[in-house]
This record gives structure tokens, C-alpha cells and sequence, in this order.
């Protein structure tokens, strides 16, 4: 074989070989992924922390069928807890895909490493 791309998908026992610096689109996919969870997670966080503001200042007015301030302040409590939440998860996946990445670049600089080699 002759560039690192040829004859993927005859033999499924062959080593796939990437070209260097070449990334994955499965580890794009994992990327946009935790960037959702951290920007949704950070858009939960504020808007809990604006309605929190709102009835620390007294402007909040409370929607139809919640009967004090307080239960809406343990709603905001919740949903900002659930976008720090959110944030920590984004940024663990970002984390963990990237040593992932990172581990398999270190393998495959190592050529002892190939376990299937491609039979003849």
C-alpha cells in the first residue's frame, strides 16, 4: 500500500492507518458534544442567575400556578444546579476524548504497538 488510506475496508483484521495530524471525525463529533454541554450548561447558569437576581431586587413577577417567591427561588436553585452540573460533565468529556486523543497519537508513533498487522 502505498498512502496510509489505501485499502481500508478489504481486510477488517488490517490496522487502519491515519495520516499524521489527521483527526477523527468520530473526535470531532465527541468535541461538539462537550462544547453543547458546556454552552448549554452556562445558558441554564445564567438564566437561573438573572431570575434569581430578578427576585433579590424585587422586579420578578411570579408565573401562573406558583404560589411564593420561594418555590420559585428553589426552581432557579434547581436549574442553576443543574447547569453547573452540565458544565462539569462538558468539560470532563472535552478532557477525557482529549487524553484519549493524545494516548493514541503516542501508540501510533510507537510501531510495536500495532497489534494486527495485515495478512498477505
Amino acid at each position: 500500500m502505498d498512502s496510509a488510506l489505501e485499502g481500508r475496508g478489504q481486510d477488517p483484521d488490517a490496522a487502519v492507518l491515519i495520516a499524521p495530524g489527521a483527526v477523527r471525525s468520530s473526535d470531532r463529533l465527541w468535541d461538539a458534544l462537550a462544547l453543547l454541554l458546556i454552552l448549554s450548561g452556562t445558558t441554564l447558569f445564567l438564566l437561573a442567575r438573572n431570575g434569581l437576581a430578578e427576585i433579590a431586587a424585587g422586579t420578578h413577577k411570579l408565573p401562573p400556578g406558583v404560589a411564593s417567591f420561594v418555590q420559585r427561588a428553589d426552581y432557579f436553585s434547581a436549574q442553576s444546579d443543574l447547569g453547573l452540573g452540565m458544565i462539569g460533565l462538558g468539560v470532563a468529556v472535552g478532557l477525557g476524548f482529549s487524553l484519549r486523543r493524545a494516548s493514541r497519537r503516542l501508540t501510533r508513533r510507537d510501531p510495536s504497538a500495532i497489534t494486527h498487522q495485515p495478512s498477505a
